[in-house]
C-alpha cells in the first residue's frame, strides 16, 4: 500500500523529473547528441513502456503541457519583431509554403496507400503540415536566434499550427467521439465554447492590441517589482492559451500570440527576461521533452510495418519542409545555409501532431498503426531538427544575425533628480521598439574618497521603472568620466550611449562640451548628448547639416530614426529645417511634417524655436555653426530641450577639430552625475 502511494505520488514524480532534467543532458553530452534527445530518452525509460515509474497522465505530463505552452510563449516573447516586420512578406509566404507542400504530399500518401476517407486525408495532411520549434534552444545556444530566418520560422509556426488546427476542427466537427476527446485534449471539435472564426479574431485582438497596451500600463502604474511582472507574464500567457482553447485552437498558439503581445515590454537582455528564460530552461521546457518520452513504446520502434510507415511520414515531412524552405529562399534571396536552417527548424513535430493523431484515432479516422507511426516519426524528426539546426546554425554563424537596433541596449548616464522623468521618457521611447535594455549608471573618478553618491541614480532608475521599463542601475569608477563611460559601453555591448549635460549654453559651450567630445570621439556606437527640460516636449524641431558626405547622411538617418521613436512615444508636430530638399527624406513619414529651407550658418532655425520645443541636431550642424549662430544660440536655447546625435566616433559639440583621446582626460566639471 505504501509502495503504491509512493510510486505515483507528486513527491516521487518531482524527484524523478528533477533527476531526469539533470541526468538526461549529461548523458546526451557524453554521447554527443542534443540534450533534448537525452531528455526524451530518459522519459521513455521512466515511462509506462519500460520502468513504469511515470505515467502519461500524471504530474510530469501535466508539467509537460505547461512546458510546451511556456516554450511557445518564450518563442513569442523573444521573437525579434523588427526583423519580422522587415521580412513579413517572406514570413507569410514561407508559412503558407511550409504548410501547403507537406499537406499535399501527406494527402497524396493518404489517398494512394492508406485508403482513408476525405476527413482522414485532410487530418493526415494537417498532421504533417504543422511543426513545433523544439530545436529553438539549439538556435538560441548558437547565437542565431535573432537572425531573420529564425524569426521567419517562428512566425511560420503560428501560421501552420493555426491552419492545421482549423483543418482539425472542421474535419472532426459533428463527430461525438471527437467532441468527447476534445474535452481532454485541447478543446478541438464542435464542443468549443466559441465559433472558430470568432476565437481567431478575439485571440488576434487580445495578443496584438489589448495585451500590449494593458501590459505597458500595468508595468508603469501597478507592477514595479520583477516578481509581480513575471506573474503578470504568466497570467497573460495563460489568458491567451485559454482564449484559444475556447475556440477550439490549440493552447500553444494562444501562448505564442500572448508572447508576441508582451514582447515590447520585456527587454531582451534584461533581468526580467533572465527570469523568464531561467524558469523555462530549468524545469518547464525539459519537463515537456520528458513527457514526450512517456508516450513512446520502444517495442513500436522494431515493428516492421510501423517503421515502414514512419519512414514514409519522415520522408514526406523532410522533403516537404525542404521544398518550402528552398522555394522561399529563391523568392526572397536567402542563402543556402539560411534555407537549411529554416527547413531544420520546421521539421520538428510534437504537440499539434500528437493532438491530431490522437483525435484521428479516437474518431476512427486513423487506425492505431498510424498513431504509433506518428509517435516514431516525432522521435525521428526531433533528432533531425536538433542535429540539422545545430549544423546550420554553426554554418550560418552569429554574423548573419540582424544588426543591433538603436535601442537594443542603451547605456545612459543618470541626470539630476529634477530631470529624471524627462530623460526616462526619452530613453524609453528609444529602447521600447527594440524591446531594449536600459542601463543607467553613475560614473565617478577613482580618486574620489568615500562612498559614491547614488541619489540621482536611484531617482533615475525609479523613473525608468515608472515608465514600465526594466533596467539595471550601475555605479562605475574610472580615472575620468569619459573612460568610465566608454569602458561600461564596451563591456555591456551597448547599442547607444546617452550623455546628459547640465549647461545653460549647451551645446556650444567649450568647457562643458569638451567632456562630451571625449566620449563621442572614442565611442564605437552612436552617441547622444542632450540637455532636456523638466516639462514634456510639445514639438520636435530638426536642423539638418549642410554636409553631404557619407558620415553626414548616416547621422541624418540616425536623426530620422530617433525622431520616429520619439514621435511614437508622444505624437507632436515636427518641423525640419534643411539646406537642400533631399535632406528631409528621412522625415517624410511624419503626418504633421513642416519642411523649411535655411542657409548654412544662418539663424533662421533659431528664430523659429519656442519654449517646449525639443531641438534635434546632427553633430556637424553644431560643429559648423558660425559665430553669429553660436552667439544667437546662447540666448534662445533657454527653455528648449536639445539633443545632438552622431554615429560612432563622430560626436562633437564644440568644434570640428578631433578631440584628444580619453587616456589622461581630466575630470568633468559639471557633467551630470
Amino acid at each position: 500500500m505504501l509502495a503504491a502511494q509512493v510510486l505515483y505520488s507528486v513527491e516521487l514524480s518531482l524527484l524523478l523529473l528533477a533527476t531526469s532534467v539533470l541526468v538526461g543532458p549529461l548523458v546526451a553530452e557524453r554521447l554527443r547528441v542534443p540534450s533534448l534527445v537525452g531528455l526524451i530518452a530518459v522519459g521513455t525509460v521512466l515511462g509506462p513502456s519500460v520502468l513504469e515509474w511515470l505515467r502519461p497522465g500524471g504530474f510530469v505530463a501535466t508539467v509537460g503541457v505547461f512546458g510546451l505552452l511556456y516554450l511557445m510563449f518564450v518563442a513569442g516573447i523573444e521573437l525579434d519583431l523588427n526583423t519580422f516586420a522587415a521580412n513579413r512578406k517572406a514570413a507569410l509566404a514561407f508559412g503558407v509554403l511550409t504548410f501547403a507542400v507537406p499537406f499535399v504530399l501527406a494527402a497524396a500518401v493518404a489517398v494512394w496507400h492508406l485508403d482513408l476517407g476525405t476527413r482522414g486525408v485532410a487530418l493526415l495532411g494537417a498532421m504533417w503540415a504543422s511543426h513545433t520549434v523544439v530545436a529553438y534552444p539549439e538556435a538560441k545556444a548558437a547565437g542565431v536566434d535573432r537572425s531573420r530566418v529564425v524569426g521567419i520560422s517562428l512566425a511560420a509556426t503560428m501560421i501552420t499550427d493555426i491552419a492545421s488546427l482549423v483543418v482539425l476542427a472542421v474535419a472532426a466537427s459533428g463527430l461525438a467521439a471527437a467532441d468527447d476527446h476534445a474535452a481532454g485534449t485541447g478543446g478541438h471539435g464542435s464542443g468549443a465554447a466559441l465559433p472558430l472564426w470568432l476565437a481567431l479574431l478575439l485571440l488576434a485582438a487580445y495578443g496584438l492590441a489589448v495585451l500590449p497596451r494593458l501590459t505597458q500600463w500595468a508595468f508603469a502604474h501597478l507592477l514595479h517589482s520583477r516578481t509581480q511582472r513575471y506573474m503578470w507574464l504568466l497570467a497573460g500567457m495563460a489568458g491567451g492559451a485559454t482564449l484559444g482553447l475556447a475556440g477550439g485552437i490549440e493552447g500553444l498558439v494562444g501562448a505564442f500570440v500572448a508572447g508576441i503581445g508582451m514582447n515590447r515590454s520585456v527587454p531582451a537582455r534584461g533581468a526580467l527576461m533572465e527570469r523568464v528564460e531561467f524558469v523555462g530552461n530549468a524545469i518547464l521546457i525539459p519537463a515537456f521533452l520528458v513527457s514526450v518520452g512517456l508516450s513512446i513504446d520502444p517495442a513500436a520502434l522494431v515493428e516492421p510495418s510501423t517503421l515502414a510507415l514512419a519512414g514514409v511520414f519522415t520522408l514526406l515531412v523532410i522533403v516537404g519542409k525542404a521544398i518550402a524552405a528552398g522555394v522561399a529562399a529563391r523568392l526572397f534571396g536567402f542563402s543556402a545555409t539560411e534555407a537549411a536552417l529554416m527547413a531544420s527548424l520546421t521539421i520538428g513535430q510534437a504537440a499539434a501532431t500528437l493532438a491530431i493523431a490522437q483525435v484521428g484515432t479516437a474518431t476512427g479516422l486513423f487506425d492505431t498503426e498510424i498513431r504509433d507511426a506518428a509517435v516514431v516519426t516525432i522521435v525521428i524528426t526531433v533528432f533531425v531538427t536538433s542535429f540539422g539546426t545545430r549544423w546550420a546554425a554553426r554554418r550560418l554563424g552569429t554574423a548573419s544575425g540582424s544588426p543591433a537596433g538603436l535601442g537594443e541596449h542603451v547605456v545612459v548616464q543618470a541626470p539630476t533628480t529634477e530631470l529624471a522623468e524627462s530623460l526616462a521618457n526619452v530613453v524609453t521611447a528609444i529602447a521600447r521598439p527594440d524591446s531594449g535594455l536600459v542601463t543607467p549608471f553613475t560614473a565617478l573618478p577613482t580618486r574620489r574618497n568615500g562612498p559614491p553618491a547614488t541619489a540621482d541614480l536611484d531617482a533615475f532608475a525609479g523613473a525608468l521603472t515608472r515608465c514600465g521599463h526594466d533596467n539595471n542601475p550601475v555605479v562605475r569608477l574610472g580615472h575620468s568620466l569619459g573612460a568610465a563611460t566608454i569602458a561600461l559601453a564596451r563591456e555591456a555591448e551597448a547599442s547607444l550611449v546617452v550623455v546628459p549635460v547640465n549647461g545653460a549654453r549647451f551645446p556650444l559651450h567649450v568647457t562643458e562640451g569638451g567632456q562630451v567630445d571625449e566620449i563621442g570621439q572614442d565611442s564605437t556606437v552612436p552617441c547622444l548628448a542632450l540637455r532636456l527640460q523638466p516639462t514634456p516636449w510639445s514639438r520636435l524641431v530638426v536642423v539638418a547639416s549642410a554636409r553631404r558626405d557619407t558620415a553626414a547622411r548616416d547621422d541624418l538617418a540616425l536623426l530620422g530614426e530617433l525622431t520616429r521613436r520619439l514621435d511614437e512615444f508622444r505624437h507632436v508636430p515636427l518641423r525640419v529645417f534643411v539646406p537642400y530638399s533631399s535632406a528631409a527624406d528621412p522625415f517624410r513619414w511624419h503626418p504633421e511634417l513642416t519642411v523649411s529651407a535655411y542657409r548654412p550658418r544662418s539663424v533662421t532655425p533659431l528664430d523659429a524655436l519656442e519654449p517646449g520645443d525639443l531641438l534635434l541636431l546632427p553633430t556637424d550642424t553644431v560643429a559648423d555653426a558660425g559665430l553669429i549662430a553660436r552667439t544667437r544660440a546662447m540666448r534662445v536655447l533657454n527653455g528648449v530641450g536639445v539633443i545632438v546625435a552622431a554615429g560612432p566616433a563622430r560626436l562633437r559639440v564644440t568644434s570640428s577639430r578631433p578631440q584628444a583621446p580619453l587616456v589622461g582626460a581630466v575630470t568633468p566639471r559639471r557633467m551630470l552625475p
